[in-house]
């Protein structure tokens, strides 16, 4: 074995093993199946065919898409509750208001949000959460009320017990 068997350094110099180096190894075909169809790596990033999940196509996170407004979706089950929301299955009983929502719940906060007086002589369960400070009448979701009590000064410390 000469020196043009030996591999290289960046440098230009072969690299000393110290041990009998095979050649084979270090001939230009790889020894990973498939590789000696190309040595060029430009191939890795050229488009292929329209396979999911390959590097020049990926998956789209969102395949599900509304109708109505092009609003899209990771879940198939999102997309039907979104889309009870164009056909508003529950509707306001308020004459002239178009509010409503896709579920009862969502009905139920649109009344105390927008006709706390119709909710409260019909005795419409109130879907979120009372705030809790001292003066304080907002009501909210869960994840919006945590977010609403952090502008109170000292909540909890000082909040009713």
């Amino acid at each position: 074995m000469d020196s043009n068997d030996l591999p290289y350094t960046h440098y230009g110099q072969p690299i000393d093993q110290g041990y009998p180096v095979d050649p084979s190894l270090y001939q230009e075909a790889s020894y990973y199946p498939g590789a000696e169809q190309s040595t060029s790596s430009a191939h890795l990033y050229e488009p292929e065919d329209n396979t999911a999940g390959t590097m020049s196509t990926p998956v789209d996170p969102r395949p599900y898409k509304c109708a109505d407004c092009r609003r899209d979706f990771r879940r198939q089950c999102d997309l039907v509750k979104h889309a009870h929301n164009h056909s508003k299955r529950r509707k306001c009983p308020i004459e002239g208001c178009k509010g409503g929502g896709a579920e009862t719940k969502d009905l139920h906060r649109h009344l105390w949000a927008n006709h706390p007086d119709y909710a409260r002589e019909n005795d419409i369960p109130r879907v979120d959460q009372p705030c809790g400070w001292p003066g304080c009448d907002y009501y909210g979701r869960t994840d919006n009320l945590k977010r609403h009590r952090d502008n109170h000064q000292h909540w909890p410390a000082m909040a009713p017990s």
